[in-house]
């Protein structure tokens, strides 16, 4: 053990708990012993090179600060200085390893002979998680099946990571099928991809080899290790696809193999993720990008909200859910629905949509309304190929191949601008977007509501377009990679000059990073994330490496946060760099770009944090939606053949968390956002239909919320995640957050139609859902195929009774007061440190109107506010801290596709 001490390496790390001696101890220099611990780490899977996080403690259970030197074969010497040790002290001894089962020993330390220093020794056997496993061990069969060393190419599609396996996410999953593939494939080759899954998805697998233009896939469901299809996947003929194929992958058929042949024709990495968040590629997809390409090429970049705040966009988007544009535009520019940049329900066709660019100087916008008109596209793909679009499965293949090149070389023939309006006001914006106009009249979202657009008589000036030319810009995939690796190496040195050396493999550092969201120049920056990951080893599957949802025109940056200790205190120090397309240096400051890093000192769960990273910041309008989420589970779980779908109704920043966490979206027609003031929806947050389609069945509620209270001081974000992993036990919580119930019912389809477009005449489709009969599943069944009327019905009275009742999160306590917020009041992209209660009485409802929109560190909508701007964005009474979706719901097939349009 000496020799080898002799002969290694210097690679001494400060390791522990970080930079103070916390051992509480007044002990003096001299009584003060530097015994020494060797440990040996050794993995279930042998082949895993991974630098493991040790934590020390003494015996009274104190962190210890330690020198880490790390030898060959997975070997470190951990030495610190600790008072009174003596023959048989003992200390306790934490590894942790991504992938793997945390372990904890205790170590004696003993002199030896005559030597005067202690020592002692331990071995940990480190044991894989189930998931990691699962990952490692489906990689290993698919490998053995696909030869994946003598491919061109290797791809991965899975719903692993926020799909739940034995009551846990799977992101150990995804782990281990990165670790079993030795980097053939990554995050920033950007030949990994997840569908977004819910809880209940089963946790599949798809690996698809590239040799030349063949595609050969090996699928396995919902764990199994024997492939339950082997086969091709770019020559696939209608009896292929309708008897194997479709039955055999089920919902997510089209999926898989529409995914795998765009990658293998080119199809940009951000899009394919884009598209697996959706669920597929399709004609939608496509169209949906060629209207960012034309919204980016005419209409460029207006303005919501001032600089540096983290809501502000560039657009607000009214769409119609049902077609997959509406996923591209929030993906790709970050316009969700949690920052009321898209707002949206069935007013219109639902292949239309507006963009509003705002210009703050005259307080005035512009309306764009496209759409992407299917028959005139497929008319164009018969004409120039000869082809007919939709002739079955290879059909529908080889119209995307072309869709995807048209999107590269021409998009504006994919796309159609139907109106542009100048000179849009206040008031018109929020009568089409909800809120608050200058004149402090409040408004109910009219959405794409095309008789109020047109009766305006405003001048449409659709020709009058100029195209702006963007450069392109030429670096390869490894001066991309580059990028990260400098930028990595920058960080460890910033660290360095204050006295602390940055670990590879550190649990506790996580970089958040733009890369994977944005363009330089219009190339994709993805290799850059695998240049932090060979430096620091960070990635997103260790939920260390966490990509921030922005609009793909916003500047990269990497912010690398690291949890430490300071003066006693556990802390977060972040320092953020941001790359100068320019001449290819970093602008660097001490400080955060990305709030998230306030709640991983809290460790959140995982799924938690990546709803947080859709949204693109933490803030306590955000922290409701896991609550709600899990509340919506545990009482209205799904089945196999069941789907959720949400109206939100008080639009704050919590849709983003529960719609991304449920799996719906507007591109699947599965998210609407009717978005109502206070006056309208009181505290309903939002309308939840639960479809059985093996039934032909919808359940509808109306879903109720009044937020928790804290003591004044306490902090927000590390209560909610108390409450999120059930711990009500916080003396900090005066009062526990409700939820209640008041409307529950089952409702026809032509009642559903008339809720998602509006309810009532007035619009109202809260009030309409109450006035409907209270039915059964089983009432419901007997009425349907023949006109339902409420005579006929057998229940009388209608669906706001009470035997629903009231809802408790927890069983103690009686919810929020709903009085005024427990955060300091600010506007959107607040960044200081306003997380503490305020006073022992205040509920997490921040801003709330009297009997209204409850909910978050709420971005909510209050009469007669508005900021000095007088921009739409400055109408909003905005409170909190402003620091992830609609999800593409995989399996969702659109009007007129036999697959996936």
């Amino acid at each position: 053990m000496l020799c080898g001490a002799a002969s290694a390496a210097d690679s001494s790390t400060t390791g522990g708990e970080g930079l103070s001696d916390v051992n509480g101890s007044d002990a003096s220099p001299a009584e003060a012993i530097d015994p020494t611990i060797w440990v040996q780490v050794n993995y279930e899977y042998a082949q895993d090179d991974i630098n493991p996080g040790i934590t020390v403690k003494d015996s009274s259970n104190n962190s210890v600060v330690f020198d880490k030197t790390e030898y060959p074969n997975n070997h470190f010497k951990i030495n610190f200085t600790s008072p009174g040790v003596a023959n048989g002290t003992k200390f306790l001894l934490t590894v942790t390893a991504p992938g793997y089962i945390t372990q904890t020993q205790k170590v004696d330390v003993n002199q030896a002979g005559t030597d005067p220093m202690f020592y002692g020794d331990v071995t940990f056997d480190m044991k894989a998680t189930e998931n990691y496993k699962l990952g490692r061990e489906v990689t290993a069969a698919a490998d053995n099946l696909l030869n994946f060393a003598n491919a061109d190419e290797v791809l991965c599609i899975t719903t692993a990571g926020l799909a739940y396996r034995n009551g846990t996410t799977t992101e150990d999953c995804l782990e281990g099928v990165l670790n079993g593939l030795h980097g053939k494939i990554s995050y920033g080759q950007g030949n990994i991809l997840t569908f977004q899954s819910t809880r209940t998805d089963p946790v599949d697998f798809c690996f698809i080899v590239r040799n030349g233009s063949a595609l050969t896939a090996a699928f396995f469901k919902n764990g199994s290790l024997t492939p339950a299809y082997l086969g091709t996947f770019s020559a696939i003929n209608q009896a292929l696809w309708d008897n194997t194929i479709k039955p055999t992958l089920g919902d997510n058929a089209f999926g898989y193999v529409s995914l795998a042949n765009a990658w293998k024709e080119g199809l940009s990495t951000d899009i394919l993720r884009q598209a697996a968040y959706h669920g597929h590629v399709c004609l939608g997809t496509i169209s949906g990008q060629a209207m960012i390409s034309l919204l980016l090429k005419y209409y460029p970049h207006g303005v919501y909200g001032n600089a540096g705040e983290l809501e502000a966009t560039s657009y607000r988007a009214v769409g119609v859910p049902g077609n997959s544009d509406d996923d591209a535009y929030i993906y790709s520019l970050d316009l969700t629905t949690g920052k009321r940049s898209w707002v949206g329900y069935n007013t219109a066709e639902d292949n239309m949509v507006g963009f509003i660019r705002w210009c703050p100087s005259t307080n005035l916008g512009t309306l764009i309304i496209m759409r992407f008109n299917e028959e005139a596209v497929v008319q164009l793909y018969k004409q120039q190929t000869g082809n007919t679009a939709y002739s079955g499965i290879a059909g529908e293949l080889a119209f995307n191949t072309w869709l995807i090149n048209k999107l590269e070389t021409d998009p504006d023939s994919l796309v159609e601008i139907l109106y542009v309006f100048d000179n849009i006001t206040p008031a018109i914006h929020n009568n089409l977007t909800g809120g608050v106009d200058s004149k402090k009249v409040v408004c109910d979202a009219l959405g794409l509501d095309m008789d109020y657009i047109l009766g305006l008589g405003l001048t449409n000036i659709a020709s009058q377009r100029v195209a702006t030319n963007y450069a392109t810009g030429n670096l390869t995939p490894e001066q991309i990679k580059q990028i990260g690796i400098d930028a990595a190496n920058q960080a460890i040195a910033l660290f360095a000059v204050e006295g602390i050396n940055l670990e590879k493999d550190d649990y506790d550092l996580t970089v958040f990073t733009t890369a994977g969201y944005v363009r330089v120049n219009e190339q994709v920056m993805d290799m850059a994330m695998d240049g932090i990951y060979q430096i620091l080893g960070s990635r997103l599957s260790r939920a260390t490496l966490l990509p921030v949802h922005n609009a793909r025109y916003n500047p990269l940056y990497f912010q690398f946060s690291l949890e430490t200790l300071v003066n006693g205190t556990k802390t977060v120090i972040s320092k953020t760099l941001t790359y100068n397309p320019e001449n290819g240096t970093f602008t660097a400051k001490n400080e955060s770009s990305c709030i998230i890093d306030q709640v991983i000192l809290y460790d959140p769960p995982y799924d938690a944090l990546m709803a947080w990273l859709w949204h693109n910041h933490v803030c306590g309008g955000s922290s409701p939606g896991y609550l709600i989420t899990n509340y919506i589970y545990d009482n209205f779980p799904i089945g196999e053949d069941e789907s959720y779908a949400l109206i939100g109704t008080s639009i704050s920043c919590r849709d983003d968390i529960y719609s991304y966490l449920l799996g719906i979206s507007p591109g699947a027609g599965t998210y609407f956002s009717q978005r109502m003031t206070s006056d309208t929806n009181g505290k309903s947050v939002l309308i939840l239909s639960v479809f059985d389609s093996a039934t032909n069945t919808r359940r509808v509620a109306i879903i109720d919320w009044e937020g928790p209270s804290f003591a004044k001081g306490s902090n927000s974000y590390e209560e909610y995640i108390k409450l999120y992993k059930g711990d009500y036990s916080s003396p900090n919580l005066i009062s526990a957050p409700t939820i209640t119930l008041s409307a529950d019912t089952w409702v026809t389809e032509e009642e559903w139609q008339r809720i998602i477009a509006g309810g009532d005449a007035r619009g109202d489709s809260l009030n309409y859902i109450k006035g409907l009969p209270v039915r059964t599943k089983d009432d419901l069944i007997k009425i349907q195929g023949g006109t339902e009327t409420q005579d006929g019905d057998s229940n009388q009275g209608t669906s706001t009774g009470t035997s629903n009742g009231s809802v408790l999160v927890t069983s103690t306590g009686t919810g929020g007061t709903g009085g005024t917020g427990r955060f300091s009041t600010g506007s959107v992209g607040t960044t200081g440190a306003a997380v503490n209660a305020a006073t022992e009485t205040t509920t997490t409802e921040a801003g709330a109107q009297p009997a209204g929109d409850t909910g978050k560190s709420y971005e909510v909508t209050q009469a007669g506010t508005e900021n000095n701007d007088n921009t739409p964005w400055g109408t909003y009474a905005i409170v909190g801290i402003v620091s992830v979706l609609a999800l593409g719901a995989v399996g969702f097939f659109f009007k007129g596709s036999l697959f996936g349009r």
